[in-house]
Protein backbone atom coordinates (compact mmCIF):
# COMPACT_ATOMS: atom_id res chain seq x y z
CA UNK A 1 0.00 0.00 0.00
CA UNK A 2 1.21 3.61 -1.04
CA UNK A 3 0.36 6.33 1.04
CA UNK A 4 -0.10 9.97 -0.94
CA UNK A 5 1.16 11.85 1.57
CA UNK A 6 0.29 14.99 -0.57
CA UNK A 7 -3.33 14.33 0.73
CA UNK A 8 -2.72 15.21 4.15
CA UNK A 9 -2.50 19.02 4.61
CA UNK A 10 -3.94 21.73 7.17
CA UNK A 11 -7.52 22.51 5.49
CA UNK A 12 -6.98 26.22 6.83
CA UNK A 13 -5.72 27.05 3.40
CA UNK A 14 -7.39 25.09 0.08
CA UNK A 15 -4.83 26.33 -1.93
CA UNK A 16 -0.97 26.57 -2.43
CA UNK A 17 1.54 28.44 -3.89
CA UNK A 18 -0.31 31.92 -3.29
CA UNK A 19 0.16 34.30 -0.52
CA UNK A 20 -2.18 36.47 0.22
CA UNK A 21 -2.30 39.68 -1.99
CA UNK A 22 -1.64 43.06 -0.62
CA UNK A 23 -4.33 44.98 -2.98
CA UNK A 24 -7.06 42.75 -0.73
CA UNK A 25 -5.75 43.86 3.12
CA UNK A 26 -8.45 46.99 1.93
CA UNK A 27 -10.67 45.25 0.11
CA UNK A 28 -11.23 47.58 -2.79
CA UNK A 29 -12.88 45.16 -5.65
CA UNK A 30 -16.36 46.49 -6.44
CA UNK A 31 -19.34 43.62 -6.02
CA UNK A 32 -21.68 43.14 -8.63
CA UNK A 33 -25.27 44.31 -8.69
CA UNK A 34 -27.44 42.06 -6.76
CA UNK A 35 -25.32 42.37 -3.88
CA UNK A 36 -27.13 43.43 -0.58
CA UNK A 37 -26.73 44.38 2.83
CA UNK A 38 -29.13 43.89 5.78
CA UNK A 39 -28.89 45.49 9.07
CA UNK A 40 -30.14 44.53 12.57
CA UNK A 41 -30.60 45.86 16.20
CA UNK A 42 -30.05 43.86 19.08
CA UNK A 43 -32.11 45.07 22.13
CA UNK A 44 -32.96 43.84 25.28
CA UNK A 45 -36.53 44.00 25.38
CA UNK A 46 -39.87 43.10 27.14
CA UNK A 47 -43.81 43.90 27.05
CA UNK A 48 -46.16 45.26 29.98
CA UNK A 49 -49.03 46.29 31.09
CA UNK A 50 -51.48 46.89 27.24
CA UNK A 51 -48.38 45.76 25.31
CA UNK A 52 -46.59 48.98 25.95
CA UNK A 53 -42.57 48.29 25.02
CA UNK A 54 -39.46 48.74 27.42
CA UNK A 55 -36.42 48.07 25.56
CA UNK A 56 -33.01 49.20 24.97
CA UNK A 57 -29.82 48.33 23.28
CA UNK A 58 -27.92 45.54 24.66
CA UNK A 59 -24.48 46.95 23.93
CA UNK A 60 -23.29 49.72 22.14
CA UNK A 61 -22.15 47.46 19.34
CA UNK A 62 -26.07 47.03 19.41
CA UNK A 63 -26.69 47.88 14.99
CA UNK A 64 -24.72 44.80 13.48
CA UNK A 65 -24.62 44.38 9.61
CA UNK A 66 -24.26 41.39 7.38
CA UNK A 67 -23.11 42.67 3.54
CA UNK A 68 -23.98 39.57 0.94
CA UNK A 69 -21.44 40.59 -1.63
CA UNK A 70 -20.82 38.55 -5.42
CA UNK A 71 -17.25 39.67 -7.27
CA UNK A 72 -17.47 38.44 -10.89
CA UNK A 73 -13.74 37.63 -11.81
CA UNK A 74 -11.74 35.34 -13.90
CA UNK A 75 -9.55 32.13 -12.17
CA UNK A 76 -6.58 33.64 -10.75
CA UNK A 77 -8.58 36.32 -9.14
CA UNK A 78 -10.83 34.11 -8.13
CA UNK A 79 -7.80 31.90 -6.49
CA UNK A 80 -6.54 34.98 -5.01
CA UNK A 81 -9.91 35.91 -3.20
CA UNK A 82 -9.97 32.34 -1.66
CA UNK A 83 -6.66 32.51 -0.87
CA UNK A 84 -7.34 36.24 1.06
CA UNK A 85 -10.45 35.04 2.85
CA UNK A 86 -9.46 31.82 3.96
CA UNK A 87 -5.85 33.91 5.42
CA UNK A 88 -8.25 35.82 7.61
CA UNK A 89 -9.79 32.52 9.00
CA UNK A 90 -13.03 33.92 9.57
CA UNK A 91 -11.92 36.10 12.69
CA UNK A 92 -9.53 38.64 11.51
CA UNK A 93 -10.65 42.11 11.30
CA UNK A 94 -10.27 43.55 7.89
CA UNK A 95 -11.36 46.93 5.84
CA UNK A 96 -13.20 46.41 2.86
CA UNK A 97 -14.51 49.23 0.25
CA UNK A 98 -18.12 48.06 -0.75
CA UNK A 99 -19.22 50.01 -3.86
CA UNK A 100 -18.17 52.87 -5.81
CA UNK A 101 -21.22 55.02 -5.37
CA UNK A 102 -20.13 56.43 -2.48
CA UNK A 103 -23.06 55.22 -0.14
CA UNK A 104 -20.90 53.39 2.34
CA UNK A 105 -17.70 54.34 3.62
CA UNK A 106 -14.39 51.90 4.58
CA UNK A 107 -15.70 49.43 7.12
CA UNK A 108 -13.91 46.56 9.14
CA UNK A 109 -15.59 43.45 9.34
CA UNK A 110 -15.00 40.12 9.41
CA UNK A 111 -15.86 37.01 6.59
CA UNK A 112 -17.51 34.43 7.68
CA UNK A 113 -17.85 32.37 4.77
CA UNK A 114 -17.08 32.54 1.07
CA UNK A 115 -18.52 30.38 -1.85
CA UNK A 116 -17.21 30.23 -5.74
CA UNK A 117 -19.24 29.28 -8.91
CA UNK A 118 -17.32 28.26 -12.28
CA UNK A 119 -19.97 29.58 -14.54
CA UNK A 120 -18.41 29.53 -17.65
CA UNK A 121 -14.89 29.83 -19.00
CA UNK A 122 -12.98 32.43 -17.43
CA UNK A 123 -15.81 33.30 -15.84
CA UNK A 124 -16.32 32.70 -11.73
CA UNK A 125 -18.64 34.05 -8.89
CA UNK A 126 -16.78 34.87 -5.66
CA UNK A 127 -19.82 35.28 -3.30
CA UNK A 128 -18.41 36.45 0.91
CA UNK A 129 -20.11 37.15 3.58
CA UNK A 130 -18.96 40.31 5.36
CA UNK A 131 -20.21 40.86 8.94
CA UNK A 132 -19.44 43.60 10.87
CA UNK A 133 -20.44 43.61 14.68
CA UNK A 134 -17.92 45.75 16.14
CA UNK A 135 -18.83 49.10 15.33
CA UNK A 136 -20.03 51.59 18.18
CA UNK A 137 -23.18 52.92 16.33
CA UNK A 138 -23.88 55.86 17.92
CA UNK A 139 -21.00 57.02 19.70
CA UNK A 140 -19.65 58.16 15.84
CA UNK A 141 -23.44 60.43 15.92
CA UNK A 142 -21.72 63.32 13.94
CA UNK A 143 -20.25 61.24 10.90
CA UNK A 144 -21.97 57.89 11.04
CA UNK A 145 -20.31 54.91 11.73
CA UNK A 146 -21.41 52.70 8.27
CA UNK A 147 -22.77 55.24 6.03
CA UNK A 148 -20.57 57.82 3.97
CA UNK A 149 -21.33 61.31 5.48
CA UNK A 150 -20.26 64.35 6.05
CA UNK A 151 -21.99 66.94 8.70
CA UNK A 152 -23.74 69.64 7.11
CA UNK A 153 -25.22 72.59 9.90
CA UNK A 154 -28.56 74.36 8.20
CA UNK A 155 -27.67 77.50 7.22
CA UNK A 156 -29.86 80.34 6.05
CA UNK A 157 -30.29 81.21 2.38
CA UNK A 158 -28.47 77.97 1.15
CA UNK A 159 -30.17 76.18 -1.59
CA UNK A 160 -31.56 72.29 -0.31
CA UNK A 161 -32.80 69.51 -2.08
CA UNK A 162 -35.01 66.70 -1.60
CA UNK A 163 -33.29 64.52 0.70
CA UNK A 164 -30.81 66.51 1.83
CA UNK A 165 -29.47 66.23 5.63
CA UNK A 166 -29.15 68.59 7.88
CA UNK A 167 -27.76 69.26 11.30
CA UNK A 168 -29.64 72.01 13.66
CA UNK A 169 -28.28 72.81 16.96
CA UNK A 170 -31.31 73.20 19.60
CA UNK A 171 -31.57 70.11 21.66
CA UNK A 172 -29.50 68.67 24.20
CA UNK A 173 -29.43 65.31 22.98
CA UNK A 174 -27.33 65.66 19.77
CA UNK A 175 -28.88 62.88 18.29
CA UNK A 176 -31.96 64.46 18.22
CA UNK A 177 -30.56 67.56 16.21
CA UNK A 178 -30.73 66.20 12.44
CA UNK A 179 -32.97 66.91 10.05
CA UNK A 180 -34.65 65.49 6.56
CA UNK A 181 -35.71 68.03 3.53
CA UNK A 182 -38.95 67.38 2.08
CA UNK A 183 -38.93 69.66 -0.90
CA UNK A 184 -36.34 72.05 -2.69
CA UNK A 185 -36.19 75.23 -1.57
CA UNK A 186 -33.83 78.12 -0.82
CA UNK A 187 -33.77 78.34 3.35
CA UNK A 188 -35.00 81.33 5.09
CA UNK A 189 -36.22 82.37 8.18
CA UNK A 190 -40.14 81.00 7.50
CA UNK A 191 -38.99 77.37 6.61
CA UNK A 192 -35.72 76.88 8.53
CA UNK A 193 -36.29 73.66 10.80
CA UNK A 194 -38.69 74.78 13.81
CA UNK A 195 -40.57 77.54 11.31
CA UNK A 196 -44.02 77.65 10.56
CA UNK A 197 -43.10 77.12 6.81
CA UNK A 198 -40.80 74.27 7.74
CA UNK A 199 -39.93 72.03 5.05
CA UNK A 200 -37.98 69.61 7.30
CA UNK A 201 -39.22 66.48 9.28
CA UNK A 202 -37.83 64.52 11.31
CA UNK A 203 -40.42 62.00 10.58
CA UNK A 204 -40.30 58.89 8.29
CA UNK A 205 -41.94 61.01 5.47
CA UNK A 206 -40.11 58.52 2.88
CA UNK A 207 -43.69 57.32 0.25
CA UNK A 208 -43.29 53.90 -0.10
CA UNK A 209 -44.53 51.42 -2.86
CA UNK A 210 -47.68 50.79 -3.35
CA UNK A 211 -48.51 46.93 -2.22
CA UNK A 212 -47.65 47.67 1.61
CA UNK A 213 -50.09 45.27 3.35
CA UNK A 214 -50.54 45.62 7.11
CA UNK A 215 -51.74 42.35 9.16
CA UNK A 216 -53.82 42.96 11.88
CA UNK A 217 -53.37 40.00 14.32
CA UNK A 218 -56.20 40.52 17.91
CA UNK A 219 -54.32 40.07 20.85
CA UNK A 220 -57.10 38.37 23.01
CA UNK A 221 -57.18 36.12 25.43
CA UNK A 222 -58.64 32.31 24.65
CA UNK A 223 -60.11 30.75 27.79
CA UNK A 224 -60.86 26.67 26.40
CA UNK A 225 -63.91 25.45 28.54
CA UNK A 226 -63.70 21.66 28.33
CA UNK A 227 -65.81 19.61 26.15
CA UNK A 228 -67.65 23.30 25.17
CA UNK A 229 -66.82 26.34 23.14
CA UNK A 230 -63.86 28.31 23.55
CA UNK A 231 -64.26 32.44 24.99
CA UNK A 232 -62.22 34.85 23.47
CA UNK A 233 -61.52 37.86 26.25
CA UNK A 234 -60.01 41.37 25.66
CA UNK A 235 -58.09 41.87 28.34
CA UNK A 236 -55.80 44.53 27.43
CA UNK A 237 -55.99 47.80 25.54
CA UNK A 238 -53.76 48.22 22.18
CA UNK A 239 -55.15 45.03 20.73
CA UNK A 240 -54.85 45.94 17.39
CA UNK A 241 -51.26 47.19 16.94
CA UNK A 242 -49.47 45.84 14.04
CA UNK A 243 -46.23 45.71 12.22
CA UNK A 244 -45.52 47.14 9.06
CA UNK A 245 -42.54 45.94 6.01
CA UNK A 246 -42.02 49.15 3.55
CA UNK A 247 -40.78 48.66 0.24
CA UNK A 248 -38.74 51.13 -1.82
CA UNK A 249 -37.76 50.42 -4.99
CA UNK A 250 -35.45 51.88 -7.53
CA UNK A 251 -34.55 54.85 -5.74
CA UNK A 252 -31.70 56.91 -6.28
CA UNK A 253 -28.55 57.54 -4.41
CA UNK A 254 -29.75 60.88 -2.46
CA UNK A 255 -33.09 58.97 -1.24
CA UNK A 256 -30.64 56.07 -0.14
CA UNK A 257 -28.39 57.91 1.78
CA UNK A 258 -31.11 59.89 3.68
CA UNK A 259 -33.29 57.28 4.62
CA UNK A 260 -29.75 55.42 5.79
CA UNK A 261 -29.15 58.25 7.63
CA UNK A 262 -32.39 58.18 9.22
CA UNK A 263 -32.58 54.70 9.86
CA UNK A 264 -28.80 54.65 11.43
CA UNK A 265 -29.45 57.55 13.43
CA UNK A 266 -32.12 55.89 15.35
CA UNK A 267 -29.97 52.79 15.97
CA UNK A 268 -32.49 49.97 15.64
CA UNK A 269 -34.58 51.14 18.72
CA UNK A 270 -35.32 54.80 18.94
CA UNK A 271 -38.60 55.57 18.02
CA UNK A 272 -40.20 58.23 15.02
CA UNK A 273 -43.36 58.87 13.28
CA UNK A 274 -44.40 57.55 10.44
CA UNK A 275 -48.19 58.34 9.25
CA UNK A 276 -49.47 55.22 7.02
CA UNK A 277 -50.51 56.72 3.34
CA UNK A 278 -53.98 54.99 3.21
CA UNK A 279 -56.82 53.54 4.93
CA UNK A 280 -55.50 54.12 8.12
CA UNK A 281 -55.60 57.78 9.76
CA UNK A 282 -54.30 57.91 12.96
CA UNK A 283 -50.69 58.75 13.58
CA UNK A 284 -48.34 56.18 14.69
CA UNK A 285 -44.56 56.01 16.33
CA UNK A 286 -42.70 52.89 14.73
CA UNK A 287 -38.84 51.58 15.16
CA UNK A 288 -37.34 50.32 12.48
CA UNK A 289 -35.23 46.67 14.05
CA UNK A 290 -34.04 45.84 10.62
CA UNK A 291 -33.35 47.05 7.03
CA UNK A 292 -31.86 45.43 3.83
CA UNK A 293 -30.65 47.37 1.19
CA UNK A 294 -29.72 45.66 -2.49
CA UNK A 295 -27.79 47.51 -5.01
CA UNK A 296 -29.85 46.87 -8.50
CA UNK A 297 -27.88 49.12 -11.21
CA UNK A 298 -25.95 52.78 -10.93
CA UNK A 299 -27.96 55.02 -9.18
CA UNK A 300 -31.35 52.35 -8.33
CA UNK A 301 -31.57 50.67 -5.34
CA UNK A 302 -34.35 48.72 -3.15
CA UNK A 303 -34.57 49.38 0.26
CA UNK A 304 -37.00 47.08 2.89
CA UNK A 305 -37.53 48.41 6.07
CA UNK A 306 -39.15 46.20 9.19
CA UNK A 307 -41.04 48.60 11.69
CA UNK A 308 -42.52 47.41 14.96
CA UNK A 309 -45.68 49.83 16.42
CA UNK A 310 -45.26 51.65 19.75
CA UNK A 311 -48.24 51.76 21.04
CA UNK A 312 -47.26 53.98 23.67
CA UNK A 313 -47.10 57.00 20.85
CA UNK A 314 -44.47 58.47 22.77
CA UNK A 315 -41.16 59.80 21.17
CA UNK A 316 -38.72 60.32 23.69
CA UNK A 317 -36.18 63.20 23.46
CA UNK A 318 -33.45 61.93 25.66
CA UNK A 319 -32.56 58.05 24.25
Amino acid sequence: MVTDYSLFYNRDANISGLVPDTDYSGLSLTPSYGSSVTFKSKVVQYNTDDYYINMMPDSMNSLSALFDVTYEVNESAAQELAVFFESKNGSELFEFNIDNSGVYQSIKGVCGSYSVEHTNNQHYNVSAGFTVDQSPNLFNWQDMNFLNYTLVTWADQAAYEKYDVVYYDENDNKLNNFYYCTADHTADSTNRPEGEATLWSQAFFYEADIGTSSDIDFKNELLQFKNSFPLRMKTKDNNASFPLSLSYSDISDKQLKSMLHFLENKGGYRRFRYDIPSVYNRPKVFYASEWQHTWNYHNAHNLTVQLTEDVLGVIPTET
